[in-house]
């Protein structure tokens, strides 16, 4: 027999799971929100049309019953909307879901009402980011349109729907792509990446190709597997930085192939325009175009004289094996030696670099020879995966009260001087007042230097 303390306990551990699993809900729920810029899985898609004598409903929906009656009847003005936004991509945030719908009206006399109103929807999380689903939904309807005038395919309630909402579900959450083979008619669907605008090109900017275009980005690791439906429940992780495969043999734009030759992730945009004969406008068009595909890589400009920070991400050259393989080849390709250098020495370079030591100190210091490797892919390397980061230098003129025309002479002479002062704001790097200003980095390296009343920032 069961005593009295016993069931209290079996009570009492009944009461807390159920308070674990309600709480555990509820953090679920709240973890994500509205614009946090995640994706979510594809939890439901449904064909909702409207009935001559039932009005709007359901037709079918894969998982069956996931949108309720109630909850269709709340919204069912948006599905099937006016006349006014038929053929219009809408998104729907409401009751704890976001629906992606593209309503359709087909005018023709064989229908009931001479007309025949349909949408195919995709339902998901109410925090989950849908823009990605938009082409995919009005691509899908646009078809569905196209089948149903010829053979009546949605509006005869065909046994295949039910099959063919299910195969969208699994394909476009587990692969982000899917094939439909209808008859003769093939139709592929792809989730598109949407991806973030990319940054202003400045003049003093230096662009790496980080794609297989002259400068592959190596230690890449490979793309995760194709994830399950159950394993993509909570979210859909993009990786936004991807390099795109390029082909050098590819139909590029006339201004992409003139500038290719000129970016070795030494070039800055004012010497690529200026080598390649190439408006500088359109090169920073080109360049930025080439960003947002994840082709193209923006760097500092590579001085000796510049100081070089190491980052917390070095620490991931010392345990992946393929990032160091990579790094290696990648350093020793234009050099002629016959052995290549200890992955020890490659990190001792990158661990001396800090504040206070220049570039060209550290070399001096290792006795680092150009026919050992190349030192300055090794930091172009080290830059594209975020192992080191280039401090820059922000001159700002401090005016001392004991020398009010605050420049000496010397520096007066210079025939640069005068048009560089205004730009000692602490707002422009030396890199970039070099490129506004027309003038070498010795000449205002000399006017820096002579003139007491300019501070140099680091950062």
């Amino acid at each position: 027999m069961t005593t009295r303390a016993e069931t209290q306990r079996e009570h009492d551990h009944g009461v807390h799971t159920k308070y674990t699993t309600l709480m555990s809900s509820k953090i679920m729920e709240t973890r994500y929100y509205e614009g946090c810029d995640r994706e979510g899985p594809i939890r439901c898609i449904f064909l909702g049309e409207f009935h001559p004598v039932a009005g709007p409903k359901i037709s079918c929906q894969f998982p069956e019953d996931y949108v309720s009656k109630e909850l269709f009847d709340a919204i069912s003005a948006y599905i099937i909307p006016k006349p006014q936004m038929q053929k219009c991509t809408m998104t729907i945030n409401a009751l704890g879901h976001k629906i992606v719908g593209y309503p359709i009206r087909i005018d023709n006399s064989r229908y009931e009402r001479n007309m025949y109103l349909f949408n195919l929807c995709f339902v998901c999380d109410s925090w989950s980011k849908t823009v990605q689903y938009e082409p995919v939904v009005k691509k899908l309807g646009e078809h569905l349109t196209i089948m149903e005038e010829e053979t009546g395919f949605v509006s005869s309630c065909s046994t295949k729907l039910p099959t063919l909402l299910a195969h969208l579900l699994h394909d476009l959450n587990t692969f982000r792509k899917a094939t439909l083979v209808e008859g003769e008619t093939v139709m592929h669907l792809k989730v598109l990446e949407v991806r973030k605008d990319p940054v202003a090109v400045h003049d003093h900017d230096v662009p790496v190709l980080v794609a297989s275009v002259g400068l592959p980005r190596p230690g890449r690791p490979p793309p995760p597997p194709a994830r399950a439906p159950e394993q993509s429940q909570e979210h859909l992780d993009v990786d936004d930085d991807e390099p795109v495969e390029v082909d050098m043999d590819a139909d590029w734009d006339l201004t992409t192939r003139q500038l290719l030759p000129y970016i070795n992730g030494y070039n800055h945009i004012s010497k690529i325009a200026s080598d390649a004969n190439v408006e500088k406008t359109l090169v920073k068009s080109c360049i930025q175009n080439l960003v947002y595909y994840n082709v193209v890589m923006l760097i500092p400009v590579l001085m000796f004289n510049n100081m070089y920070r190491a980052t917390p991400k070095l620490s991931r050259l010392f345990s992946d094996l393929e990032m160091q393989k990579s790094c290696l080849s990648f350093i020793t390709n234009d050099c002629d030696t016959k052995e290549k250098p200890n992955i020890a020495r490659v990190a001792g370079v990158l661990c001396a670099l800090q504040q206070g030591s220049t570039l060209r100190a550290v070399c001096e210091r290792h006795a680092v020879s150009a026919a050992q490797f190349d030192v300055r892919r090794l930091v172009v390397f080290a830059l594209i995966h975020g192992l080191v980061k280039c401090l820059r230098r922000f001159p700002v003129y401090v005016r001392n009260p004991s020398r009010p025309n605050g420049f000496s002479a010397r520096a007066d002479a210079l025939p640069a001087a005068g048009g560089v002062r205004r730009l000692f704001t602490g707002l422009h790097s030396v890199d970039e007042i070099c490129c506004l200003a027309r003038v070498d980095m010795v000449t205002l390296d000399r006017i820096i230097d002579e003139d007491p009343n300019v501070a140099v920032i680091w950062r």
